[in-house]
């Protein structure tokens, strides 16, 4: 099962995208295409899941695309360290959020909350 908007691979039982509350498809996500290969840079990397859910909502909000790297949505929650107490695995792996070079700046502008956040007041 994957999602068709976002391409994010699930195990069987689920049936709508998280992140994009749209129906899952059977089967794999489609191969990208050879020959149109398209050069990313990496805006932000991070371990946090909230920050990258922020993070994606500050990019959808300004009409950024951008691609998720090392994100494993087929993990079960509740699984790590046996502790079972809503922590994931998605804690201990980084994930990359990348952009293409003409998005960098505007990328970088909306992630730069999450990668110096100001202090609690």
């Amino acid at each position: 099962m994957y999602c068709p908007q976002c391409l994010t691979e699930y195990r069987d039982g689920f049936t709508d995208c998280a992140d994009c509350s749209v129906p899952l498809v059977a089967g794999f996500p489609p191969e990208p295409q050879q020959g149109h290969a398209v050069e990313l840079v990496t805006v932000l990397v991070t371990h946090d899941s909230f920050a990258l859910s922020l993070a994606r909502a500050s990019l959808d909000d300004a009409g950024i695309e951008y691609v998720v790297r090392g994100e494993d949505s087929g993990q079960i929650p509740g699984t790590h360290g046996g502790s079972g107490i809503g922590t994931t695995p998605l804690w201990n792996a980084s994930c990359w959020v990348q952009v293409s070079p003409e998005f960098e700046n505007a990328a970088r502008e909306q992630l730069e909350p999450l990668q110096n956040p100001e202090p609690a007041g």
